[in-house]
């Protein structure tokens, strides 16, 4: 395979000649694609063939605000900037539930649930039930963009018992709830052309507190591989009470029924999230049973790794190892992190080491290493995975290295995800240049996304304060506009709208 041939790495695109070029690395760019490299080589004897030291691949759009927004509405890049400069504030951010809470009491919840609905619910919810979706999901699939469909129930505290019910009972109602929404989204992805992805939170539909137990075990045993065992009811039996155990039963059940569905579908792929570190080690093991169970022929099932843990590498190591061993297909969704100040205060409060990476550095290496890693077993044992990143430089890193491997960007195994609501550049990118390029989103009532939303605020202010690229490309794109549709613009202005956008950000 030729480095420069863009009509072998981009073999659907309508006009592969001008979606993809060869560029020169950045510094970040270049220590990315070594870093994934290295994890590629060291995870397997042979070596890929690199692209020269001095190239990346680069697709048009990631860097060209005319393409990358081509498919928003100006009203559209209006509320994408607003909620940007908001989410900037670190201050409004960090203190949004207490002035929720507040505003309700001054002008009623009705008023701050239709205010939260046209904001941000509007910009990074797809809707409030399966039906409301449809529009959200037709638009994307217009660009080459699958939804990844995600129930955005956000909380592990279950409603509270009535009256005549325990707390655990109450627990296992809402579970049940839970589990209706999720078939559903399975039932929809099913229906619709392509692969589909439906995302799952297990402490939506299971006891925390027996979770918390179930983890503790594990953890007791080996953080690593803890989890690997044989016979996961009858591990749990001798440690777990008849209760707890019947707990753990029933939320087995609820997985396995959507894991079932999704099967049955043949082409929907269920993601399950990541989610606290002290409740991981339980979600690991749900989730190594469901892929030994249901990953024999098609990746059905995919885990996720949160590279901001500092075992999240061996773990995923010691998971493939698994799966080479017991003849099942692993499927990976790689991210860097969500829970980063919860997990950071807990350890603090609670006195142990903190689970996180000691720097951002540290972070982005595991993360380069996993994609790496992950990647070379798509190419040689037919494993899956999702590159979830809004981070352009992992992306184009990415990209480049499947170029190495010669992997297609359709048939590789290899996905790429986003947030809706965020980094459009590269998602939009992606899906125009024939990869496997999705959206995560979120649904459900206003009222139930608020803890979604808070969270996703607040765990990602630094990312969302910090997206300065996409908001200049966003005033950059919104300057053209107003540019070209308007002749008095047109008239007076004298320089490049890149040069005006620099004097005034």
């Amino acid at each position: 395979m030729q480095v420069g041939s863009a009509s072998l790495l981009f073999p659907v695109s309508p006009s592969p000649s001008e979606s993809a070029k060869t560029q020169p690395c950045t510094s970040e760019q270049a220590r990315l694609l070594q870093d994934m490299r290295l994890a590629a080589v060291l995870a397997h004897a042979s070596v890929p063939q690199p692209h020269p030291a001095s190239a990346c691949i680069k697709l048009q759009g990631f860097d060209d605000p005319q393409v990358a927004f081509s498919a928003k509405s100006t009203g559209q890049l209006l509320q994408s900037l607003a909620v940007f400069r908001t989410c900037s504030v670190k201050p409004l951010v960090q203190n949004a539930d207490v002035l929720l809470a507040a505003a309700k009491k001054v002008v009623g919840p009705t008023v701050v649930t239709s205010v939260v609905r046209h904001t941000f619910f509007k910009h990074f919810c797809g809707g409030e039930c399966e039906h409301t979706l449809k529009p959200t999901a037709d638009m994307l699939r217009q660009h080459g963009i699958r939804p990844i469909l995600n129930y955005a129930a956000e909380d592990d505290v279950s409603d509270a018992p009535t009256a005549v019910e325990s707390a655990d009972a109450a627990a296992e109602r809402a579970s049940d709830c839970n589990l209706r929404p999720f078939l559903k989204s399975v039932e929809d992805a099913g229906n619709r052309e392509g692969k589909g992805f439906v995302q799952a939170k297990v402490t939506c539909l299971g006891n925390c507190d027996m979770m918390k137990q179930v983890s503790a075990h594990f953890t007791s045993v080996s953080r690593i591989t803890g989890h690997h065992v044989e016979d996961l009811r009858a591990c749990l039996a001798a440690v777990l009470t008849p209760h707890h155990l019947h707990l753990f039963d029933n939320m087995v059940h609820r997985m396995e029924s959507i894991a079932e569905a999704a099967a049955s579908k043949g082409n929907v792929r269920l993601l399950i999230d990541a989610e606290h570190s002290y409740m991981q080690p339980a979600i690991d093991a749900v989730a190594i049973h469901l892929q030994a169970k249901y990953n024999k022929q098609t990746p059905v099932v995919f885990n996720t790794y949160q590279c901001y843990l500092k075992d999240s590498h061996q773990r995923l190591e010691a998971d493939i190892h698994l799966a080479k061993q017991k003849g099942f297909l692993l499927a990976a969704k790689v991210v860097r992190g969500a829970y980063m100040h919860l997990e950071r205060d807990r350890a603090a409060e609670m006195g142990y080491p903190s689970p996180i990476q000691d720097s951002l550095e540290d972070t982005h290496f595991n993360y380069n290493r996993c994609i790496g890693e992950m990647m070379r077993s798509c190419k040689d044992d037919k494993f899956e995975m999702m590159v979830a990143s809004h981070n352009q430089a992992s992306v184009e890193a990415a990209v480049a290295l499947m170029h190495d491997l010669d992997m297609h960007p359709t048939n590789s195994g290899v996905h790429f995800g986003q947030l809706l609501g965020m980094a459009d550049h590269l998602t939009y990118t992606l899906g125009g240049n024939g990869y496997q390029a999705y959206k995560a989103v979120p649904y459900g009532p206003v009222e139930e996304t608020i803890a979604y939303l808070l969270r996703r605020a607040k765990e990602n202010s630094d990312m969302l304060g910090g997206v300065g690229k996409e908001t200049a490309m966003l005033r950059s794109e919104l300057w053209r506009r107003m540019k070209c549709n308007n002749p008095i613009t047109q008239f007076f202005s004298k320089q490049p709208a890149e040069a005006m956008l620099a004097g005034t950000a």
